[in-house]
């Protein structure tokens, strides 16, 4: 009975991290990440560039982008063209909207367009991104630490 018990329990553990796995690579898909700067164009409170990051995905013609430090998150679609639109509503449900937006186009390899809160907006022209390079350590030195 209790063998019994523990393969269930073994089951169910693993079944649970599967789920956890398939929601974890299903929202790394992607099929394009540009990332840069944007620049201020106009507005208040906005005189600072800032860095940002635009992910698509061709499956469903999907964007997200985020400016600044990615705490905002701003979901859209794209056009088979290349057209953009992402959108945020930042205000709580009993106020008028605060929209945050972000409308571009991809094209040649380069997003570019325009990012605007109600208070500013900003110019964007997004690269696509270079992955970093591969450093390759001794599989004894596990850590990467240089030796002496």
């Amino acid at each position: 009975m209790r063998s019994r018990l523990a393969s269930l329990a073994l089951a169910l553990l693993a079944l649970g991290g599967c789920g956890t796995i398939g929601n974890a690579l299903s929202t790394q898909s992607y099929d394009q990440r540009f990332t840069g700067e944007i620049f201020p164009i106009g507005g208040v409170h906005c005189t600072d560039q800032m860095p940002a990051t635009l992910v698509t995905r061709a499956a469903d013609l999907s964007v997200v982008f985020t400016p600044n430090d990615g705490a905002l998150v701003l979901r859209g679609s794209m056009s088979r063209e290349g057209q953009v639109l992402a959108r945020l509503n930042t205000a709580p449900p009993s106020r008028p909207p605060y929209l945050l937006t972000l409308e571009g186009r991809i094209e040649k390899g380069v997003f570019s367009g325009v990012y605007q809160t109600p208070q500013c907006a900003w110019k964007v022209a997004l690269y696509p991104a270079v992955a970093p390079p591969h450093h390759f350590v001794d599989p004894k030195n596990a850590l990467g630490i240089p030796g002496n």
